[in-house]
């Protein structure tokens, strides 16, 4: 899996590098007049089918750059002071971030038009940086894990920090400061938004003690190659939509959110300010919020959609897993990200650091 996960990181590396260079050369195919938009996003994050239904009414082209996590997202951001992308997905706890440094830019409803369609609730939660975002999906995070692999039903966070022994060496952790850290302080019983010393301390405490069991910290792949399925893994931290295509592989994957509380995330289409692609942007995201397509792309990827409107195009059992729409009993023991600043992001970067080095 080392293999793997340094091959990842130099196919990102050679995409990083080709897109610099062809932000800085023409961006229109001079013999068929397509416009390239770069699009930074998650690997699997949208259905392949509407992309290419995009391109070919738009006389368009998609070139992705796919990150791994929201800190490496970050980081090729900074690299760049947000230069060389058009748009891409944001998540909502770094929302006022890239719009105080001047990465993106407003989105209006004269922009786009299919934004009235959009959850206003949803629209709202980021205040500091209402109007610069199209909200896409929203989620949980929470633990897949293979039925048939261990001797006992995984109920909570707990369960991945003091695990079975057939769990042993087949944890899959997630790399990212903040969701690594949120899943140790849930588990002690205390709020992911945490700044207490002592409870941090706790928390690092028991990253540490779980990390000779963890098999790797990254994302799961969602295919048939994955290590769930393939079972050299049998449990995963992982986000809703992601454990339900794996289950589409595999139906012995189970996913579950943990007893003692876990975290609520909305990830947001931006468009940056240094795009020069800005009129085909705002066409993307209005296609892409057409009810019908908004639809057909939540179905694809697993994920509660922000489209009110799409509702009627979604199947009855879409609309009636809990695992996509948790119950508002379970919506109670959840939490959003909040976002941290100075010392304590100092802190938690430390300990991250810490535990995955």
């Amino acid at each position: 899996m080392l293999l793997e996960h340094r091959l990842y990181k130099l196919i990102s590396l050679i995409t990083f590098c080709l897109m610099l260079y062809s932000f800085n050369s023409p961006k229109v195919n001079a013999q068929n007049n397509t416009t390239t938009l770069t699009v930074l996003n998650w690997s699997e994050f949208i259905d392949p089918s509407v992309v290419a239904a995009f391109e070919k009414k738009y006389n368009a082209k998609i070139a992705d750059v796919y990150y791994e996590t929201d800190d490496e997202r970050d980081k090729f951001l900074l690299q760049t002071n947000g230069v060389g992308y058009d748009i891409g997905i944001v998540s909502g706890m770094m929302m006022d971030v890239y719009k105080n440094k001047g990465w993106i830019d407003p989105i209006s409803l004269q922009d786009v038009p299919n934004l009235q369609y959009i959850d206003e609730k949803i629209r709202s939660s980021n205040l500091g940086a209402y109007g610069f975002s199209v909200p896409y999906a929203w989620g949980t995070m929470g633990i897949a894990y293979r039925a048939d692999l261990v001797d006992k039903p995984i109920e909570t966070w707990m369960d991945l920090f003091q695990p079975q022994a057939a769990l042993h060496g087949k944890i899959v952790m997630i790399k990212g400061a903040r969701e690594l850290l949120a899943a140790a302080l849930n588990a002690k019983g205390y709020s992911i938004n945490s700044m207490n010393k002592k409870e941090l301390a706790e928390a690092e405490s028991l990253l540490l003690a779980q990390k000779p069991y963890v098999l790797r910290y990254g994302q799961i792949q969602l295919t048939a190659d994955s290590i769930l399925v393939k079972g050299s893994a049998a449990a995963s931290m992982t986000y809703s939509g992601d454990a339900l295509t794996l289950q589409q592989l595999d139906p012995n994957i189970k996913y579950v959110l943990p007893k003692e509380g876990s975290s609520i995330w909305t990830d947001h289409w931006v468009v940056f300010t240094q795009s020069r692609n800005k009129a085909l942007a705002h066409k993307f995201l209005n296609y892409i919020n057409e009810p019908e397509i908004a639809a057909q792309n939540a179905e694809y990827i697993y994920t509660a959609t922000p489209n009110t409107a799409a509702k009627k195009f979604l199947s009855p059992e879409f609309l009636n897993d809990m695992t996509i729409h948790p119950s508002e009993e379970l919506l109670k023991n959840l939490e959003s990200h909040q976002e941290l600043k100075g010392r304590m992001l100092r802190t938690r970067s430390k300990i991250y650091n810490k535990v995955i080095n």
